[in-house]
Order: structure tokens, then C-alpha cells, then sequence
């Protein structure tokens, strides 16, 4: 069994909450530095990415809201689709997550909302888990409690800096030590991918 694929899998959603323990150095590798800390919610480590892009701040934005393609370049993402266009900046979807056997796979329904500073020129996205959107399916468990921050902002006229925070609860019986564990490999993964479709729109 491959335990570590259960964490980071959920890299398009999660919770954000200051006065949690002091962020850790995980890992970094090509750009991409990870960190996580203990949780103040959850048995689950809350995690942060930060890196730098090429491109602009609308470009990821555009990237980050076209959940259909979720599966293209997020870790472990076996589907995602587009449930609810509420406006420009907001939406709702559905991801179904792959968990290594015997775990079940994981579902969510989170509702995406996208702030805008132009003076900034800075975007935050936010994704927050919607439990109880519509019943839970068999064979799957819903994931109890999501969200992730998303703040981009803008470096220079050709590179953006990124930071992701993210804190999950997986839900149904998952060891948290397992979890927290491993919790480095789908980061580097997802983002690198992120990285790699922002670099072939500004080639």
C-alpha cells in the first residue's frame, strides 16, 4: 500500500487559521519549498507551498479556476468537474480523489471565491469544502472539513510569487502519523505541474 498519496492529493482546496504552531521547513526542491505545523483543528498537519512563477497573476487564476483540468496537473485528482458558476469569481465543483488500495477514494464539493487587488496587482482565492452540498456516495468518503488559500501576487513584469495554505481532514480511518509523514511528495508533484503549464504559456 502507498500511504502517502491520501494528504496532498487534495492540493485544489483547504482551512487557513492564524495561531497554529510555527511553520517547519519540510522540503524544498526546485523552487518549490514546503512547510507544515501542527494543526489547531485537526490531527492532520497543515501545509504550506510558497514559489515563484513566470507569467502573470490572471494567467494562474485562470488555471486555478478551470477545475475541469484539475486532473491534468493536481496530485492523485482522478476527476473534477464544474457543478455551479455563481459569477465570474466564484464557483462551485466536485473532485473525486484517489487513495491508494485498501483506503476508499475521497469526494468534495468546495465552493471556490476569488478576491481581486488590481493596486496590488494581487489575487487571493479561497476554497472552502462544502460537506453536506448534496449526499454523500457510496464506496466514497466525503472529506469532513477543507480550504485552501491561494495568494498570488505579482514579483516583476514577468514572474508572480505564490503561497498555498492548506489544512484537511481526510476523513473515515486514516493514521494521521502516516499521513503527516509523507506529506511532501504530492506537493512537489502538483507544483511542479502548475509550474510547468505556466512556463508553456510564456515560452
Amino acid at each position: 500500500m502507498r500511504p502517502i498519496s491520501i494528504y496532498y492529493l487534495f492540493l485544489p482546496l483547504i482551512l487557513f487559521r492564524d495561531g497554529a504552531s510555527p511553520w517547519a521547513l519540510k522540503t524544498e526542491k526546485d523552487g518549490v519549498t514546503v512547510y507544515s505545523r501542527r494543526s489547531a483543528l485537526s490531527k492532520f498537519n497543515d501545509l504550506k507551498v510558497e514559489m515563484d512563477l513566470p507569467g502573470t497573476v490572471d494567467q494562474l487564476s485562470c488555471i486555478l479556476l478551470d477545475v475541469e483540468k484539475y486532473p491534468q496537473w493536481a496530485y492523485c485528482t482522478k476527476s473534477a468537474d464544474l457543478i455551479k458558476q455563481i459569477g465570474k469569481d466564484e464557483l462551485v465543483y466536485y473532485s473525486e480523489i484517489s487513495a491508494p488500495w485498501p483506503l476508499a477514494n475521497r469526494d468534495l464539493y468546495a465552493d471556490i471565491k476569488v478576491t481581486r487587488d488590481s493596486s496590488m496587482h494581487s489575487i487571493c482565492l479561497v476554497s472552502n469544502g462544502l460537506k453536506d452540498f448534496l449526499p454523500e456516495k457510496k464506496g466514497l468518503v466525503r472529506v469532513p472539513r477543507s480550504r485552501a488559500v491561494w495568494t498570488i501576487s505579482t514579483k516583476s513584469d514577468k514572474t508572480i510569487h505564490l503561497q498555498y495554505v492548506l489544512e484537511i481532514d481526510p476523513g473515515g480511518a486514516l493514521p494521521a502519523w502516516i499521513v503527516n509523514m509523507f506529506a511532501s511528495k504530492g506537493p512537489l508533484e502538483t507544483f511542479s505541474n502548475l509550474r510547468k503549464k505556466m512556463e508553456l504559456l510564456n515560452r
